[in-house]
């Protein structure tokens, strides 16, 4: 694919997302919601930069990615507080979480952003209100991409004003666009200043494509690590007594498979916390009757502690837990986890659950991610070939006590082992800074 076929695929992106949002969708509502008085809000922030001050830009896809740029920006802070931040989105419930959990060390006069859209027009637009008056260049001094957002003409446009990075790469043999018909995609990567991968399989696949690579790391160890911590200083006391000593399965980012084994698997005497990927307004009242329908019973989180955070749980066999925000935290008061998306398109995130100590379950669906395979090595985690083979796994773990601790650590050992890639990826770009 080249240049143009590039952009006309980008244009009939657009159009695809303004169809979809009259239609009703509300993913697609939000990315154009996101993107309302967006120049504006760029320029304004940069009119507000002092004399020789430069916006140092990270951009993260959506949630996921910038769980990994948190660690390293929050690095960077550190070792030099006057830093501007500028942040960019390109989904809307990154976007959206952000709006609502933005971290400590983000100060007022750091901006956050959505990206435009990849085309030329869009991107000098964006450039433009980033510009700041009577300067002939946009004020950026860094453009450090997490993952694999790598966009062609974005790269095109900022290389002769600002350095650019990318980091916590993470590149697959076969995978777009390190494939037939990826040259021009694979000439943005190669006009990057920096690259900083996960893995020494992925400088070595970078390496066949000529583009140079060194390993820094996958920073979310960093972040579920201190988010671990935190859950352990301040737990849950009235979810801890809700327990009372029974073994937990907490099961994260569920869809319907995982609700369904979870029934399946449950006992009587063992407590089970659902948390869904994505839930409606019938989603927990659907949930409970089937739970009902195996005998448990199921209490729904937003009835009680909608109102009142500190409100008491009723004795209960299962929590069906209908609130964003909640997963990292609650995973600090079970025994065991059931990660979701395996059984679909892919499996979510298992570092949260590894990082405070609970062994791991998960679907077939886990070739992208390096992490499962770490876990996997060290006993940690357990792929289950269909649901049957899950429901089974499950039924044996959840009573065996002893295995569930020992594997259990093996997990928490895994991720404090992979720990420091924050600092390290933060000292090379804040080299980028210097030169």
């Amino acid at each position: 694919m080249g240049r143009f076929a590039h952009f006309f695929v980008m244009r009939c992106y657009r159009l695809a997302i303004g169809v979809s949002a009259s239609l009703g969708n509300a993913k697609a509502q939000g990315w154009l919601d996101m993107r309302i008085g967006n120049i504006e809000r760029v320029r304004l922030a940069t009119k507000s930069l002092l004399p020789n001050e430069k916006w140092v830009w990270f951009h993260c896809a959506s949630v996921g990615e910038f769980e990994q740029a948190q660690p390293v920006m929050k690095a960077m802070r550190q070792q030099d507080n006057s830093l501007r931040f500028m942040l960019t989105f390109y989904s809307p419930s990154g976007w959206g979480s952000f709006a609502k959990w933005q971290p400590d060390w983000w100060r007022q006069r750091d901006v956050a952003a959505a990206l435009p859209l990849d085309t030329p027009a869009a991107v000098r637009r964006f450039l433009n209100a980033l510009t700041p008056e009577k300067a002939l260049v946009p004020a950026v001094q860094l453009l450090a991409l997490s993952k694999y957002e790598v966009w062609p003409e974005l790269i095109r446009q900022v290389k002769p004003h600002a350095r650019i990075a990318l980091f916590a790469g993470h590149v697959i043999a076969g995978c777009w666009p390190f494939r037939t018909f990826g040259g021009f995609y694979r000439g943005a990567w190669r006009k990057l200043d920096k690259v900083l991968v996960q893995s020494d399989s992925s400088v070595v696949e970078l390496g066949r494509w000529n583009v140079e690579a060194k390993i820094g790391g996958d920073p979310r160890f960093d972040r579920v690590l201190e988010a671990a911590e935190a859950s352990r200083i301040q737990p849950d006391d009235e979810c801890v007594r809700w327990l009372s000593n029974r073994t937990c399965l907490v099961v994260g980012s569920a869809w319907e498979a995982e609700s369904k084994i979870a029934q399946s698997a449950w006992m009587p005497g063992h407590a089970c916390i659902v948390v869904p990927h994505e839930w409606d307004q019938n989603w927990a009242k659907q949930q409970q009757r089937a739970w009902q329908e195996r005998g448990a019973k199921a209490i729904i989180w937003s009835e009680l502690r909608g109102k009142n955070a500190s409100a008491i749980l009723p004795d209960a066999d299962v929590i069906l837990l209908d609130a964003m925000g909640q997963l990292m935290h609650i995973y600090g008061v079970g025994q065991l986890a059931l990660v979701g998306g395996g059984f679909g398109k892919g499996v979510h995130n298992t570092l949260e659950p590894a990082a405070h100590g609970l062994p791991i379950w998960v679907g077939p669906k886990v070739g992208r991610f390096a992490e499962v395979q770490g876990l996997s090595d060290a006993d940690a985690l357990t792929v289950a070939s269909d649901e049957r083979h899950c429901i089974n796994l499950l039924r044996e773990a959840w009573s065996d006590v002893d295995r569930l601790k020992k594997r259990g650590l093996a997990a928490r050992n895994y991720a404090t082992e992979n720990a420091g890639a924050g600092a390290k990826i933060a000292k090379h770009l804040m080299g980028l800074l210097a030169r």
